[in-house]
């Protein structure tokens, strides 16, 4: 599974809202077969939330774009 864009609305943010999201496409994804999940951000704080939904980091490119690091983030589907 590739999560390419995952975005929730201001209004929604604190709710668990992207934890949910997830949750429905890694369900769909093990339905489908699949077995490992990964995703990237630009933004810290998106990747803590990545992380307390059991991803982990697995690279980093710092200065991309310069000032900030593109996170990429992995985690093992059921």
């Amino acid at each position: 599974l590739y999560v390419q864009w995952l975005w929730v609305d201001e209004r929604l943010r604190g709710q668990h809202t992207a934890g949910k999201m997830l949750d429905a496409a890694e369900h769909e994804a093990v339905a489908r077969g699949c077995q490992n999940a990964w995703i990237d951000t630009f933004n810290p704080n998106a990747a803590k939330v990545y992380q307390r939904q059991g991803y982990q980091p697995f690279g980093t490119l710092a200065d991309f774009p310069v000032g900030r690091s593109r996170i990429f983030l992995q985690k093992k589907l059921a």
